[in-house]
């Protein structure tokens, strides 16, 4: 009985130091993410996304305090921008221009990433493996979207991918480099007057 008391102590201890040492480590990184997403209050960077269908698209971002520009390049010339409660779709090629409210896209989930100083730490989770860590959103209010990520090389952090999935598991790959945080960001960046009208 001695015996067995003893080894269930060593399996409590160790079982502890474990967890102990988990949510240290969970701590850190989030730490350095937080302080990293400090510095990107406002940049630009280059992006490539792969789409589920096989078709591949480059563009640049840019981002500043909750605003968001993204301008797709080719195969199409396309510019997405969102504020706190209003976005806009412009396709300069077929000439489509839509207006809508970003609260439940996928830029919603962005601005929970670069305020994730305030976010519920029970909305995400935090995995780290061979170098990469990986934040994942929980909790998605978004029809189209069942899984956002986040990808971060460790050592030093660096953002470098966002990828999303739909119901159907079919998955979307934002890969990010070039990142500019020496910006001088222009007030007109992110105007949604009609392109149509005022060109």
């Amino acid at each position: 009985m001695l015996k067995l008391k003893s080894i269930l102590l060593v399996y409590i201890l160790i079982h502890i130091l474990f967890l102990s040492k988990t949510a240290y480590t969970e701590d850190v990184f989030l730490q350095n993410i937080s302080q990293y997403i400090e510095q990107l209050k406002e940049f630009k960077c280059n992006f490539i996304q792969y789409s589920p269908d096989g078709s591949i698209s480059e563009g640049s971002m840019i981002y500043s305090k909750n605003k968001i520009k993204i301008n797709y390049l080719k195969p199409s010339l396309i510019t997405f921008v969102a504020r706190e409660k209003k976005a806009m779709y412009f396709n300069e090629d077929l000439l489509e221009l839509h207006y809508f409210n970003p609260d439940k896209t996928a830029f919603s989930l962005f601005k929970n990433l670069f305020n994730l100083n305030t976010v519920d730490k029970e909305l995400y989770t935090l995995k780290n493996k061979d170098g990469v860590i990986s934040l994942i959103f929980n909790e998605i209010n978004i029809k189209e979207i069942s899984k956002f990520e986040v990808i971060f090389q460790n050592n030093p952090i660096e953002l470098k991918k966002i990828k999303w999935s739909n119901e159907e598991k079919e998955v979307s790959v934002f890969s990010i480099y070039n990142i500019d945080t020496g910006v001088m960001i222009n007030k007109k960046t992110f105007n949604m007057l009609n392109p149509i009208i005022n060109n």
